[in-house]
């Protein structure tokens, strides 16, 4: 059995400077507590990225040299055996059948499944994270979609979902987002503003 919490809950989501103006904050929801079964004393979290405008696009989650990317718990990530580190491996059918898998510890942008998902990873090494629950880490990858796919635009909630973490430990993420503010168009089908580049560094989290 779970608990499921109908409400948003912000976890100490910190940013570390620098940011551009258009990225508000990292949102951590907790979306169930587990006191039964396989997933017993566990809690799954939601990472958001939070923007100023319906419409802003998120295109790529990332690390880099001059700003490494790590999201580790001090014990380890629930990961179903028939899950995958990208949302792109999470089949909408298997859900029904597998109910755990619906927690399983994952990576996104927009998406929670493989439905019209054009998620990617680029040098990414989910090894560790995917076959034991370990650490995602990069200096030199991203995960990503092309700005023009609809899952890339925050919605209403101006919150673009970034990642899943199922585990009983204490979490500390930090992360690297970059994409774009929303097109203004005229009349005439012209874009005449907005676009801008967004690219914001060094995003704390932490949630237990």
């Amino acid at each position: 059995m779970m608990k499921g919490l109908g409400i948003t809950v912000v976890l100490a989501a910190l940013v570390a400077s620098p940011l551009c103006a258009q990225f508000v904050q990292l949102d951590v929801d907790v979306v169930a507590e587990h006191t039964e079964g396989i997933l017993r004393g566990q809690k799954t979290y939601r990472v958001y990225g939070v923007f100023e405008n319906q419409g802003d696009i998120v295109d790529a989650v990332y690390g880099e040299k001059s700003a490494p990317l790590e999201v580790k718990t001090s014990t380890s990530f629930y990961q179903h055996e028939r899950g995958g580190a990208l949302t792109t491996e999470i089949q909408r059918y298997d859900i029904s059948v597998a109910p755990e898998l619906a927690y399983d510890s994952w990576v996104t942008i927009g998406l929670e499944d493989n439905y019209l998902n054009a998620l990617s990873g680029f040098i990414m090494e989910f090894g560790t994270f995917e076959t034991e629950g370990g650490a995602i880490a990069t200096n030199n990858g991203a995960w990503f979609v092309t700005p023009d796919k609809r899952q890339a635009l925050a919605g209403e909630s101006k919150r673009i979902l970034l990642m899943q973490l199922t585990t009983d430990g204490v979490v500390e993420g930090i992360i690297n987002v970059h994409g774009r503010t929303k097109a203004i168009y005229d009349e005439n089908g012209e874009q005449i503003g907005g676009g801008d580049e967004i690219k914001a560094e060094g995003l704390v989290f932490t949630a237990q």
